[in-house]
């Protein structure tokens, strides 16, 4: 009898401490216009996209929170629902050839085009209601080269991390939309 008060006892511990975890997913929203397809016939319009850099704590798959000057959180219930420096990548291509002056991104190295890299120090949330992104990029051709410190404040729109993740993509497009300005100068 001892013996099955205790197994009863034990499972009834259990099934009390396992909460229902709900997880969330999170992605960026696609464009809506798609990429030119005459990109391709301009051969001086090419880019090249050495990478992405991520922060450590933006490798992890959660959302980061800033809650103070000092206290940082990355959330464990709200996910990036693929690779964070994948999906960057996949929406700087698509930002870059749709809607700003028809740049083709490519992965593989090509000595004439413009290469570019980008260092992703921040990309979170924050206490005062705004999406936070800053790093540095390096566009380079031969010989040139130009670093560019960034530093983008996107109000949210809402609450939650649906406002938070569209904001951290409307961040993200403002960025493409410089690189895009300073290729035109480079």
């Amino acid at each position: 009898m001892r013996p099955l008060f205790c197994a009863g006892f034990l499972l009834l511990i259990m099934a009390c401490t396992q909460q229902s975890v709900q997880i969330q997913y999170y992605q960026f929203p696609y464009p809506e216009v798609l990429p030119q397809a005459e990109a391709a016939t301009h051969p001086e319009r090419v880019l090249v996209l050495q990478g992405i850099q991520l922060a450590p704590f933006l490798q992890q798959r959660g959302i980061a929170f800033q809650q103070s000057e000092t206290e940082l959180t990355v959330a464990r219930q709200h996910l990036w629902a693929d690779d964070l420096a994948t999906q960057l990548s996949r929406h700087l291509r698509l930002n870059l050839d749709a809607k700003y002056a028809g740049w083709q991104v490519q992965q593989h190295p090509d000595k004439a085009a413009v290469q570019l890299h980008i260092q992703l120090d921040r990309m979170l949330g924050t206490a005062d209601g705004y999406a936070l992104l800053s790093g540095e990029y390096r566009l380079s051709r031969q010989q040139h080269s130009k670093r560019q410190r960034f530093l983008i404040q996107q109000p949210l729109q809402g609450d939650g991390y649906p406002a938070l993740v569209q904001a951290m993509a409307e961040g993200w497009q403002q960025l493409s939309h410089d690189i895009t300005q300073q290729l035109e100068a480079f």
